[in-house]
């Protein structure tokens, strides 16, 4: 997959749609993110199941690589809905909508809608995320 410019935020627009972006979730990539979380659970040890927040963790991972947040960006909320499992071997494909931008005095608000497929079609994720960014001068 080529790298795209990052977006900055001067450039987005309510409505706008960030670029779909695929991982197939490989075991190396399921026992980084446990190791990095310290997660010890024989659920994951010993399954194929991926954990959740592996799947939020993708979906973030996915918008910061396609926008620009100036310094002084706060990220200020987060609210995921888990739909379904998903497995190792599984294929996510992450999607990314701006759904509000509000300019207040010198901070920005943006909230960005978050959506996550699996290979199947099948939604196994859903939430938004917020941040307030500084006013660019």
């Amino acid at each position: 997959m080529s790298k795209q410019p990052k977006l900055e935020y001067s450039q987005i627009e309510v409505g706008y749609e960030f670029r779909h972006t695929r991982y197939k979730l490989e075991t190396s990539m399921v026992s980084t993110y446990l190791k990095a979380v310290e997660e010890t659970s024989r659920l994951y040890q010993t399954t194929e199941l991926v954990p959740p927040m592996a799947v939020a963790a993708y979906a973030m991972t996915a918008l910061a690589e396609a926008i620009s947040l100036p310094p002084g960006t706060i990220h200020v909320s987060q609210e995921v809905e888990f739909l379904d499992t998903v497995y190792v071997g599984d294929t996510i494909i992450c999607n990314a909508k701006v759904i509000r931008k509000q300019e207040r005095g010198r901070l920005n608000l943006m909230i960005v809608g978050l959506d996550v497929f699996n290979q199947n079609q099948k939604k196994v994720l859903a939430g938004k995320t917020g941040f307030v960014l500084p006013q660019s001068d």
